[in-house]
């Protein structure tokens, strides 16, 4: 009855003529004022958020520029309130239309992750301005669509982007990279380490939390008309039509320059994020999960694999060392990127041990996480550099059997374990480690050591490697291989009394990075601790050591560059993905120092050094390196010196690249192939 007297209201105002009358008209029906009392109770919202923003930038413009919104902004609120007012004093309260409102709460989410990353409008092409307001839009839409009464739709929309943004924000806080897509697939192992890293409450989660609440307010108290069947069913095809035009623009404006992250190519290992700021967070999480994807080489053929890899024959051998692999958590060395003075060397061993290892720095893909990806490169030889950018391989692409250095030394004759100190839902090593085909695995090997330590509060260096040398003991009757992966060093880095304090720095004052290298410290003298133990021993012992990725301790590393990490040259970004190995020998190897080596064609160096022979894909691996020496997810350096993108094809080396990507793609995803070829 109440939306018939709106009706019959607006009518009787229409037939009194005029357009400019109408307009008055309608602006003070009781749907005029509804909707004007809606409109300014949003766009309050968000200038109050621009605001927000602006002045937490400090700058003379930006300041001057919040004092224009401040006066819009105070229209707005004022006009809220007296059309507020108004609606009280009238008969009716008026209804205001679904499509209007869901249009006005797409443009707060379209805005809200953005003002929380310090992503600012606007974007690097005007097109990903429209299709990101569409997307947000047409979510709104839908419940519009659907429910007669879509209050319920709207506040649990809000609700999603609300935790969207505050997932981002948090999330890169910790790890220095945005939410993607493909972490959908990681929600388990995130809850693993969610114990490591606090929540905290500052002014960007208080303004996410107020920004729900005020928007939560203005909805349940508006009331929103209701849609004729006929007309649903219109808008329910409109919503389609929508639909299509996202998809097939989103095509189109995933090609100027999103696809692969390198919208923003400086291989500052920022393009993610800097890719994220450039065309929004809504947009970008969801062409994330629309765009990219695994795709087949070209000329792609089971065929063509196998006869690159049948060219190659295997061999046997006598000759069994037990190999010891280990994965140090965030091993890495900050004086690759600059010197620094500290009281004493934090890598003494390390160092020493150099003079009698193959050893030097390895180009890894992860940095600041990821450590799976380290993991997956070093133990298949498969590179990151063909997968989607943000790619978890173990909680995404291990469904099923995968070759790799594993299944090889299982085929010579190896017992194969892995330890971890870790439970098997982190990145879901429990599935990974069957599927790259140990035969034995242990997880959270703390819980089996009387009196294990802990450093940083994460299970010591020193602990592990005394465990491992007991499994070591336990299996010297047969060839052995074990591999693990550390955690004394992982972040946060936010308590330094968890960690013995024996390195202090010189004229600088950096709490994180204080903790980091007395963490490392003691991971080094458990790493000297180790060789000595095995240095004696009759049997040869092979012991191959690397770290995962830098950490994410963004102050100390661009005090140590002098600028920003995102204006960093090729060169000088390379080290920062970069981290120590070394390859050591009881029996002896000769010293040699390596640094255009990258993770993938890492484990072919430690079959060298133990003299066994290599499995097909490894020769394959040799053959490749010849040509391009590295190659990661951001990019790959060729046997010229020159650094390329990984979505930026050398001519020259155009035939190279798709032979290793189609014997990759072989043995990661093509469900004819042959399990027997290693």
């Amino acid at each position: 009855m109440e939306e018939k007297n709106n009706v019959s209201m607006e009518k009787l105002v229409a037939k009194k003529g005029g357009v400019f009358k109408k307009i008055k008209g309608w602006f003070t029906s009781p749907n005029g004022m509804q909707t004007v009392r809606f409109f300014s109770g949003i766009c309050c919202i968000v200038i109050g958020s621009i605001i927000f923003v602006l002045l937490r930038s400090y700058t003379t413009e930006r300041f001057i520029f919040s004092f224009a919104l401040d006066f819009t902004l105070m229209f707005s609120f004022a006009e809220f309130f007296i059309m507020t007012g108004r609606l009280k004093k009238s008969e009716t309260k008026g209804f205001i239309d679904p499509f209007t409102a869901a249009f006005m709460l797409g443009l707060n989410s379209y805005f809200l992750p953005d003002f929380v990353m310090g992503s600012y409008f606007p974007k690097s092409n005007v097109l990903y301005i429209l299709l990101g307001i569409l997307l947000c839009w047409l979510l709104y839409l839908i419940g519009a669509v659907i429910f007669p009464k879509p209050h319920a739709w709207f506040c649990g929309v809000n609700v999603i982007f609300a935790i969207y943004a505050l997932a981002q924000y948090y999330v890169t806080e910790f790890r220095g990279n945005p939410v993607q897509f493909a972490d959908l697939a990681n929600i388990k192992s995130a809850s693993e380490i969610n114990g490591m890293y606090s929540l905290f409450l500052d002014s960007n989660v208080i303004f996410v939390l107020c920004d729900l609440i005020l928007i939560i307010a203005v909805t349940v108290t508006t009331k929103v008309r209701k849609i004729k069947i006929r007309s649903r069913i219109i808008s329910g095809a409109a919503v389609i039509a929508g639909c299509f035009v996202f998809v097939y623009s989103g095509r189109f404006a995933y090609d100027l320059g999103i696809k692969n992250r390198y919208i923003r190519l400086n291989f500052s290992g920022a393009e993610n994020a800097d890719t994220y700021r450039c065309v929004g967070y809504d947009l970008m999480f969801c062409f994330d999960g629309m765009f990219d994807r695994v795709t087949k080489p070209d000329g792609y053929s089971t065929q063509k694999a196998e006869e690159i890899l049948d060219q190659y024959e295997t061999a046997d051998t006598n000759k069994k060392p037990a190999i010891i692999a280990i994965m140090n958590e965030s091993f890495a060395d900050f004086e690759h990127i600059a010197q620094f003075k500290t009281n004493k060397d934090y890598l003494p061993n390390y160092h020493k041990l150099q003079e009698e290892s193959i050893s030097g720095y390895v180009s890894v893909s992860a940095y600041g996480g990821y450590s799976c990806n380290s993991e997956y490169e070093f133990l298949t030889g498969n590179t990151l550099g063909f997968l989607p950018s943000g790619s978890a391989v173990f909680t995404q692409y291990l469904n099923n059997k995968q070759n790799g250095l594993v299944s090889w030394l299982n085929e010579l004759g190896y017992t194969t374990q892995a330890i971890s100190p870790c439970s098997e839902g982190l990145w879901d090593i429990g599935n990974a480690y069957e599927q790259l085909q140990f035969k034995s695995k242990l997880f959270n090997c703390g819980d089996y050591i009387s009196n294990c330590e802990y450093i940083n509060d994460n299970m010591s260096d020193s602990s592990l490697f005394h465990y491992i040398e007991a499994q070591y003991e336990s299996n010297k009757a047969v060839p052995y291989f074990v591999w693990t992966a550390t955690m004394q060093n992982h972040g946060p880095y936010d308590d330094i009394s968890t960690v013995p304090a024996e390195i202090t720095f010189e004229d600088y004052n950096n709490p994180e990075a204080l903790q980091y290298l007395n963490s490392i410290y003691q991971s080094d003298k458990a790493l000297g601790e180790l060789i000595d133990y095995f240095r004696d021993k009759d049997e040869e012992v092979i012991i191959v050591m690397f770290g995962d990725h830098y950490p994410h301790i963004l102050s100390f590393t661009e005090y140590l560059y002098g600028k920003d990490v995102a204006l960093l040259s090729t060169e000088d970004y390379s080290r920062l993905r970069q981290t120590p190995f070394l390859i050591w020998s009881n029996k002896g190897v000769e010293a040699e120092k390596i640094d255009d080596i990258s993770l993938n064609y890492l484990s072919n160096k430690v079959m060298e050094a133990a003299g066994l022979p290599k499995s097909r894909y490894q020769q394959e691996l040799d053959k490749i390196r010849c040509d391009i020496p590295i190659i990661s997810s951001y990019g790959y350096k060729t046997a010229d010196g020159e650094w390329y993108s990984i979505n930026d094809v050398a001519e020259k080396y155009e035939d190279t690249l798709n032979e290793y990507e189609t014997v990759q793609y072989y043995r990661m995803f093509d469900e004819k192939r042959d399990n027997s070829i290693n």
